[in-house]
């Protein structure tokens, strides 16, 4: 009775030890809620429908399609929430069976020195601190290289998926035929030739980690590029701005004996009303050249008037609260990356509009506790449609901007959010500092 439990224990936990390993990666079908719960529904249905089988057939019976009868678990659970496209799919799901396989090999090497239930009591144990290990370096190292690689690759994940493919054949072929590894001697050459497979299935994986980590760092020196020259363009913006308003105020202080004189006069003459009338234009014509210091930081001062003069200029309204200090533990070529993208969006939605349409933009942005708090509404059609958390873009070559931002939320392990609400786009972002 023992043994059945420990061997039904044993089965239980490599359905969830493969459930939390493939989960590390995997981008989740929307409602995320809902579909987890219907794929550990279906979890609970098929571990019952084994554990039956346990009592009712006898464990050698069981044993002999356990793997089959687990595997398909797995491919339900992929099925009902994995939102990856399909080779990327696949491609991750062959890798993890590869991985589950040998875990069970390794595992079962390990504890054949004990035989009944302390062999299966010990099998747990081992398999255990390898799925903790193995589902935390995955999670922690390799889910945001492999998110971004998703998005960058296309096609190759065709070619990709013969990877996992053959070493699963491989692995197949020399531990189950013609004789199961179960039967094997410690004297068996199978022993040598499967530690080879597995040392040249990391050694190829490493390869693919290595290329992965290559592209995604050119992708990233793209963007970096990009957004640097975005950046010495708001710069420009900004010296020109900073150049006219020197300009402005030597002009204005060559003239002021000028202005003084013409108040002198008027106020001799007793005339107020055209004294009242001059003081007034004058003003205007200072404020007419008065440049916006929107928040004590000059990256993002600089970026938030580059797109409030180009918004002024299509008519659009605009409405700022911005308090951000100096100093705030982001990078410049990041905080450029998430404010011009998302001021830029703004912009393009307000244009989409027809030319009678109220266009408004409005830019709330805070930080405190050390964290950047960014929120941005602007007034957008309602044909607009979202493929999971991006909404679509609306130009032929396009849709990088809202990437890039969740990329760098995700760098400063923030949150970026899109929505659509009664005509009103909104974006919201947060960003924590070091």
């Amino acid at each position: 009775m023992l043994y059945n439990v420990l061997l039904f224990i044993s089965f239980f936990q490599s359905v969830i030890g493969f459930t939390l390993m493939s989960s590390s990666l995997m981008l989740f079908k929307k409602p995320v809620k809902r579909r987890i719960i219907t794929g550990f529904t279906v979890m609970l249905c098929g571990i019952c429908i084994l554990s039956y089988l346990i009592f009712m057939q006898g464990t050698n019976f069981v044993s002999s399609i356990a793997i089959l009868f687990i595997l398909g678990i797995e491919l339900s659970w992929f099925l009902i929430c994995s939102d990856d496209p399909f080779f990327v799919s696949l491609f991750s799901f062959l890798t993890f069976v590869n991985i589950y396989v040998a875990i069970g090999y390794v595992g079962d090497s390990l504890a054949s020195h004990v035989a009944g239930s302390a062999f299966v009591a010990e099998l747990i144990l081992i398999r255990l601190l390898i799925y903790v290990i193995i589902s935390t370096l995955l999670y922690k190292f390799i889910r945001r290289r492999f998110r971004r690689l998703v998005e960058t690759l296309d096609k190759e994940w065709r070619a990709a998926t013969l990877v996992p493919l053959i070493f699963l054949i491989i692995q197949i072929m020399i531990l189950y035929y013609p004789t199961p590894y179960w039967y094997w001697n410690r004297d068996n050459w199978s022993r040598f030739i499967i530690l080879t497979v597995y040392l040249l299935f990391l050694a190829v994986y490493y390869l693919l980690y290595i290329q992965a980590s290559a592209i995604v760092e050119k992708y990233a020196l793209e963007k970096r590029q990009l957004l640097m020259a975005q950046q010495e363009k708001l710069w420009e913006s900004e010296l020109a701005r900073q150049k006219s308003a020197a300009a402005l105020a030597f002009q204005q202080r060559h003239d002021m004996h000028h202005h003084n004189a013409v108040i002198m006069g008027l106020m001799q003459s007793g005339d107020m009303d055209k004294l009242r009338t001059y003081i007034i234009s004058f003003d205007e014509g200072l404020d007419g050249h008065h440049a916006n210091t929107f928040c004590l930081n000059p990256i993002a001062n600089s970026i938030l008037n580059f797109y409030a003069n180009k918004a002024e200029s299509e008519n659009i309204k605009t409405e700022f609260q911005v308090n951000i200090p100096e100093n705030i533990g982001i990078d410049n070529i990041d905080l450029t990356c998430v404010l011009g993208n998302v001021l830029e969006n703004a912009l393009e939605g307000c244009l989409r509009l027809p030319e009678d349409h109220a266009k408004e933009i409005s830019v709330t942005i805070k930080y405190f506790d050390h964290r950047l708090r960014v929120k941005v509404v602007n007034t957008c059609l309602s044909d607009i449609t979202f493929d999971g958390d991006l909404p679509l873009t609306q130009k032929t070559i396009g849709g990088t901007g809202t990437k890039s931002i969740l990329y760098t939320a995700e760098y400063y392990d923030g949150t970026a959010g899109f929505s659509v609400t009664k005509g009103k786009f909104i974006t919201q972002i947060v960003l924590n500092g070091n």
